[in-house]
């Protein structure tokens, strides 16, 4: 993966035809001046035979080159709406390039008013520009949309999953080759399922004999509108292997924020899951009085930063419907011009929602939380068990440390509440300062190696000075009497990334720990993540994220060590 920016660029938009928006950067429009909606339905979904392929499966999958305004995803929601089958899920996996902003696509959503029920469930999901998978679900309609942000063939070659139908739509073949390589195509290829079918509206000889070359048969059909032709294909080749999902009732050990997101994710596909759990649900580190939900910056474009950004997204997005999340933003403060000058390059890889004003860093999207408000919100009516009960479960250990894992281990942490004002944002500088439900002042956090018996004096106090020094508003009106200490222990990693995959180890199934102190920020997505592998459903992360966070990747390193 090539070191870059972190976000994409946005499209160079024209709006001065009343049709809707241009690609200025492209010489092309997004869609059919005569009538974009009924473009899409006679090009992609009658040209993939939507509905009638979908009749009687469980899960079907549509991949996408181009998502543009999101009008394919409205069209093809709208009709799964009407003819879904029963019990069925739709997963929608689509590229794009130049991501439109949230304005951009409300504004050009305005052309198709019978659309707003769902345009606007899909705004309110709208993804940040920033690149790789982006995955959004509509749980009360089974639909899910994973959007790759990304050149088409960089985040093609990242995908797993198998597609039933695809919808070709980038910008003509002409304007915008990179879209319609040999490359690209042969990803559409061995994503593909045998007999999966193609809609598309051009009929370039290049794109006809490089579907040709990637297994497809390839026929010209009549066109819409003023384009006298189309083409359709269906896929003659074997297809690659298929996962098989795991369909056993669900026991997850650990009931914090872990546990509670895959309880989270399992019931929303409608699994039978419980927690096991003695100590009950939002114990450990998440029954802390509060906490802050940040991004894990970097400087780089790595996987496994693609990753852990994706997730705090994800998390940021699902938070906003749930009790125990305040919005806002949070304040870095920058020590000296080393730490200023890193961070000013963090912003420039990562775009607005990350700015630098002076020696502070602004992260516009942070917020704080109530950790055992939100466990509680994702456990909803799960049952917590204080042990296994009998019968053949799908095991997912997500208890932290306990997990039997030789590379994760123990962080103990500590925080104490004042009775003192709380600063007008959140402030981090290493600690950090928040508010508490009850409007009180917290302080933490430390994080030392190992378990640690009860509370540390000196930490508390070690606290207070630093508060007093950082945050001046506080001088002479922080007193010496704590209202509360809390101390908890996480789940670490010699990297400090989480584990998320399968682990076989004695057949104890899949594992979701090693959060360590962004547990609220990574767990939601990463919970997903672990689910779509059980369920054989197109997975969350891209392959090198995946990777990155592989439960089995320390050992992998060893071996390469000669360990």
């Amino acid at each position: 993966m090539a070191s870059g920016r972190l976000i994409c660029d946005p499209p160079e938009l024209d709006w001065s035809q009343p049709s809707g928006p241009r690609a200025s950067d492209y010489g092309d429009v997004y869609f059919s001046a005569e009538d974009g909606l009924e473009e899409t339905r006679a090009v992609f979904l009658a040209g993939c035979d939507l509905p009638a392929a979908w009749d009687r499966r469980s899960h079907y999958t549509i991949g996408e080159l181009g998502f543009g305004t999101g009008l394919n995803a409205l069209a093809l929601w709208q009709m799964w709406r009407e003819h879904r089958p029963q019990g069925g899920w739709l997963h929608f996996i689509s590229v794009e390039k130049h991501p439109l902003s949230r304005e951009q696509a409300a504004r050009a959503f305005q052309a198709w008013p019978d659309l707003q029920g769902l345009s606007d469930q899909l705004l309110a999901q709208w993804p940040p520009r920033l690149k790789g998978p982006h995955r959004m679900i509509f749980a009360e309609d089974r639909f899910t949309i994973t959007v790759f942000h990304d050149e088409a063939e960089a985040a093609l070659g990242q995908v797993d999953a198998l597609v039933d139908a695809w919808f070709l739509d980038g910008f003509a073949p002409a304007r915008n080759e990179a879209m319609w390589s040999q490359t690209v195509l042969d990803h559409v290829g061995r994503l593909s399922r045998p007999g999966a079918r193609i809609g598309t509206f051009t009929v370039a000889g290049a794109v006809r004999r490089g579907l040709q070359a990637a297994g497809f048969a390839v026929s010209k059909q009549p066109g819409f509108g003023r384009k006298r032709e189309r083409l359709e294909a269906i896929y003659q080749g074997e297809g690659k292997p298929e996962r098989q999902a795991d369909t056993r009732p669900i026991a997850i050990l650990g009931a914090g924020i872990a546990g509670a997101s895959l309880a989270h994710a399992a019931r929303r596909r409608g699994r039978e899951v419980v927690l096991i759990d003695p100590n009950g649900p939002a114990g450990g580190a998440s029954s802390a009085p509060a906490g802050m939900l940040t991004p894990r910056l970097e400087r780089a474009d790595r996987p496994h930063v693609r990753a852990t950004l994706a997730a705090f997204a994800y998390a940021r997005r699902l938070y906003d419907g749930l009790n125990g999340f305040h919005p806002g933003g949070v304040i870095r403060q920058l020590t000296g011009q080393k730490d200023i000058a890193r961070y000013s390059g963090v912003a420039d890889l990562m775009g607005s929602d990350i700015r630098v004003d002076g020696d502070r860093l602004h992260m516009l999207e942070a917020g704080w939380f109530e950790p055992s408000v939100l466990v509680a919100e994702l456990i909803a009516d799960t049952p917590v068990l204080a042990a296994l009960p009998a019968g053949a479960f799908c095991i997912i250990d997500a208890r932290g440390h306990r997990a039997d894992h030789p590379d994760i281990s123990p962080s103990a942490g500590q925080v104490a509440v004042f009775e003192a004002d709380v600063p007008a944002q959140p402030v981090t500088w290493g600690h950090y300062a928040c508010p508490t439900a009850d409007g009180r002042l917290l302080l933490g956090a430390t994080h030392i190696k190992g378990e640690v018996a009860g509370p540390d004096a000196g930490a508390v106090q070690a606290f207070r000075a630093e508060a007093l020094e950082r945050l001046p508003e506080l001088a002479g009106r922080l007193p010496e009497t704590v209202v509360e200490t809390w101390s908890g222990v996480r789940a670490s990693t010699p990297d400090r990334l989480p584990v998320a995959g399968r682990w076989d180890r004695d057949d104890a199934g899949w594992i979701l720990s090693g959060l360590g102190s962004r547990g609220f920020a990574h767990a939601p997505l990463l919970a997903e993540q672990v689910l779509s592998e059980i369920c054989a459903e197109p997975l969350a992360l891209e392959l090198s994220g995946a990777e990155t966070l592989s439960p089995h990747r320390f050992e992998l390193r060893r071996q390469r060590r000669g360990d």
